[in-house]
């Protein structure tokens, strides 16, 4: 993960190496409070909408750091825990 002007550069998954993009990926998510997807367990005192906007917005910054033949196979996934 390359930082670059306070931002974070994630390779993207090409399908070679896939323990150090998940490593990546999740570090990502934690540091922008999208982490909860990732256990696909909906914390109780969250409502159903709000549950949802952020497994989208998880589901699609992990899509934005893969390659286009890895996106095209997964593109059927609808949240995050069944993608990862």
């Amino acid at each position: 993960m390359a930082m670059d002007e306070g931002k974070m550069k994630i390779e993207k998954f090409d399908g070679a190496d896939f323990g150090f993009w998940k490593m990546q990926i999740e570090d990502y998510l934690y540091q922008k409070g999208m982490q909860e997807p990732l256990t696909g367990r909906k914390p109780e005192a969250m409502k159903e909408d709000e549950w949802s906007f952020l497994d989208r917005k998880a589901l699609g910054a992990i899509r934005l750091t893969l390659s286009r033949n890895v996106a095209f196979n997964i593109a059927k996934e609808k949240t995050t825990v069944s993608l990862m």
